[in-house]
């Protein structure tokens, strides 16, 4: 065989062997490339796991960071520092304190945050997954698969990391759960729902997450953007009020 014919009939493995986060068009990636093309260029990446999404690795790398954060706010102690400042706050009774107080001291509060950190980080991604798959598939008539939805909660998931590492940064360097990093801190010491949800809907890194995950979506279906944009909306919404409702 002479070199024209070896150009012609040569092909990449699927899985790739070019760089870290390098995802050729028409080739799938290996899901190593995929976390990490998420972040450089996310249409492609999507693109190239539109026939079989994978999410596998993905999904454990954001189940293991979300546990380790968990328990760095738990052995940091600001969790323990709030809860009961809170509590002194309402005025109750301080038998429910020196509880609560024995609670965060004892193995108990370790163990329930080292079990409910990956168990309501999966409840997060199945329930944003199935409101996807309402949006998407039930209202706007996207006929995709369940997975295809999941995939695109987990990448975002992945790339909301950055944000919850720049908030528990702040959190553990002010000893304060009030971290503001959108339009919040134009209102000083001012704190309530109206704020904190302005704030979060206004967080860069917030919305990075969510467009990223409107344009998995998007892609996923073929179609425009807006249509991953109207599928994340309803989502996004309940995860500000949940959140701004503290």
């Amino acid at each position: 065989m002479d070199d024209s014919e070896h150009r012609l009939t040569h092909r990449p493995e699927a899985g790739g062997n070019g760089p870290l986060g390098t995802v050729v068009p028409g080739e799938r990636p290996s899901a190593l490339q995929s976390i990490v093309g998420v972040f450089l260029h996310p249409r492609r990446t999507f693109e190239s796991m539109r026939d079989r999404p994978h999410f596998r690795l993905a999904l454990v790398i954001l189940l293991v960071i979300q546990t380790g954060i968990a328990i760095l706010l738990f052995r940091s102690g600001v969790i323990a520092e709030q809860t009961i400042a809170k509590m002194e706050e309402q005025g109750k009774d301080p038998r429910q304190i020196e509880a609560v107080s024995s609670f965060f001291e004892g193995t108990g509060g370790i163990l329930t945050t080292v079990v409910a950190a990956p168990f309501a980080t999966t409840i997060g991604i199945l329930f944003g997954a199935a409101s996807l798959f309402f949006m998407g598939n039930l209202m706007m008539g996207g006929r995709l698969r369940f997975p295809h939805y999941f995939s695109a909660m987990v990448y975002a998931g992945i790339i909301q990391i950055v944000d919850q590492g720049v908030r528990v940064a702040l959190i553990l360097a002010n000893r304060t759960f009030d971290v503001r990093l959108g339009l919040g801190v134009l209102f000083g010491d001012a704190t309530g729902f109206p704020i904190r949800a302005l704030d979060i809907l206004t967080d860069p890194l917030f919305l990075w997450g969510n467009a990223v995950c409107a344009i998995g979506v998007s892609v996923y279906a073929r179609r425009s953007f807006k249509f991953g944009l109207l599928a994340v909306i309803p989502g996004t919404l309940l995860a500000v009020i949940l959140s701004a409702n503290r």
